[in-house]
């Protein structure tokens, strides 16, 4: 069973609460897929830093203390990076010696018992439409190294809420309408529980990217688009081919 939250980390929340509720005008939909009775992984898309408080209010409201990976250059920001380690977030390294260990406390955590939350872009969407980007393979890795449920989450409206890039509250007067959707677990039953078989990976990973689009689409009410954005060409690019 999934652990709840305590301590400082229901501390945290109690306080995180009135500021969500007061910036957003909130729909929710599809609580009932968390899984009750084991741990699970939560995946994301990424439309501005003001997502988590959206998305922990989401997740936590269900009595479930998930423990988020978040950029390790978050834990050197005054306060908050004390926060994040005293409610034990995941810390996550980039292009180092260290960028595997996130994937690893990550896994211990879902043997100890405990849900993951994370964004597979692993930042901030940059397609101008604000659609997801090609996902990184953590959370399919994850998945298929511990057999978790994974639960996609699509939301839409927080980019209203922060500026994207500046991380300024836009409008701090008005509450921006919100919609947060979670869908049933994603099926990778059919795959082989290896998270070294690249194309049991890529596959995972695939159909993670295409639950949280399709979800995305019926929130906004559009058609899926069949192209994605390539943060490193700046140009969309068919969904077949881009991040090659």
């Amino acid at each position: 069973m999934s652990k709840a939250p305590e301590g400082i980390y229901r501390l945290a929340l109690e306080v995180c609460r009135p500021i969500t509720r007061g910036l957003t005008k909130a729909t929710w939909k599809g609580q009932e897929n968390f899984p009750k009775d084991r741990p699970f992984i939560v995946i994301m898309n990424h439309l501005s830093e003001f997502d988590a408080f959206v998305l922990m209010h989401f997740i936590t409201d269900q009595g479930v203390a998930v423990r988020a990976l978040a950029k390790a250059s978050l834990f050197k920001v005054p306060l908050l990076g004390s926060l994040l380690r005293k409610t034990n977030m995941v810390e996550v390294h980039r292009g180092n010696e260290r960028s595997k260990d996130a994937l690893e406390a990550a896994k211990k955590a879902i043997l100890a018992g405990e849900s993951i939350a994370l964004f597979p872009e692993g930042t901030l969407t940059t397609d101008p439409e604000f659609w997801p980007m090609h996902f990184k393979t953590g959370a399919a890795r994850l998945a298929l190294a511990t057999g978790a449920p994974v639960i996609p989450i699509a939301h839409w409206g927080s980019q209203n809420v922060m500026h994207r890039f500046g991380n300024s509250i836009m409008k701090f007067w008005k509450r921006h309408a919100t919609t947060v959707v979670a869908g049933p677990a994603i099926d990778l039953s059919d795959l082989p529980q290896d998270e070294t078989d690249r194309e049991a990976v890529a596959t995972a990973n695939r159909r993670m990217e295409d639950a949280i689009r399709s979800m995305l689409a019926q929130i906004r009410g559009e058609a899926v688009p069949t192209q994605i954005w390539n943060p490193k060409t700046q140009a969309y690019e068919p969904l077949e081919t881009a991040g090659e």
